[in-house]
């Protein structure tokens, strides 16, 4: 039985629920829980805590009509000391990255649904070739008896 649509869509939903109430769990139920000593959240903080990690890059190229190359738009040398003011820019739009993430899966999540009910419709096909089968077989010998 193929259901990795549907399996897709329930993921979506619960990581983009996830993404979508983690600030507001933050606040509720650990930043004024004075006895909560030990607590934060943001990118590039302890990996010990790690919820997730993405390793990405930042490209930029442009190319011209009739010439097949293209080239690097922006260059960074110093990469090491980049590094540190990307995460803190990350940290400072973190609830609307977040925000944005969970609208995006809740969207992929709705477009999927279509392809879900195809999933779905041959999954009752199949339980209703399975069961014309069943009632099309003869009698067994104690039922004819």
């Amino acid at each position: 039985m193929d259901t990795k649509t549907i399996d897709t869509i329930k993921a979506l939903r619960s990581e983009a629920n996830s993404f979508a109430g983690f600030h507001a769990l933050y606040a509720e139920k650990y930043a004024s829980d004075s006895r909560c000593d030990k607590k934060g959240y943001g990118f590039g903080t302890d990996s010990r805590f790690a919820a997730f990690e993405i390793r990405t890059s930042f490209g930029s190229h442009a190319g011209y009509y009739g010439n097949s190359s293209c080239s690097q738009i922006m260059t960074v040398y110093h990469t090491e000391m980049v590094r540190p003011f990307i995460i803190k820019a990350l940290n400072v739009y973190q609830k609307e990255i977040f925000a944005t993430a969970a609208r995006l899966m809740r969207e992929e999540a709705a477009r999927l649904t279509d392809k879900a009910t195809a999933e779905v419709e041959a999954i009752q096909k199949m339980l209703d070739d399975a069961k014309s089968v069943i009632s099309d077989e003869p009698a067994s010998v104690e039922e004819a008896a």
